[in-house]
């Protein structure tokens, strides 16, 4: 989620009780993995989780073909640690 300014070594804050919306930072569980993804709604009420990550270009997941999928919070804060800090930024 670097192109979210959410760095690797960076912490986030999780509200578990928020619900979420679209344009949202979530913590979701996929498939037994946590992972940071945007979250976006269409007119239609279907969702997609997008990486913010332009290096690696993940691939959408679009919730209504996902096997397991929770949300498990929305992301209030991005607290940047010193190590966040000290690693080189890509151009």
């Amino acid at each position: 989620m670097v192109d979210a300014h959410i760095l690797p070594g960076s912490r986030v804050i999780l509200d578990p009780k928020l619900e979420p919306r679209s344009g949202d930072i979530v913590a979701v569980l996929v498939d037994g993995e946590s992972t940071l993804k945007r979250l976006y709604v269409d007119e239609r009420g279907r969702g997609a989780l997008i990486s913010e990550n332009r290096e690696r270009n993940y691939p959408p997941i679009f919730l209504d073909s996902a096997e397991d999928v929770r949300i498990q919070g929305v992301v209030v804060s991005i607290v940047l640690t010193p190590e966040a800090r000290r690693r080189p930024r890509s151009s």
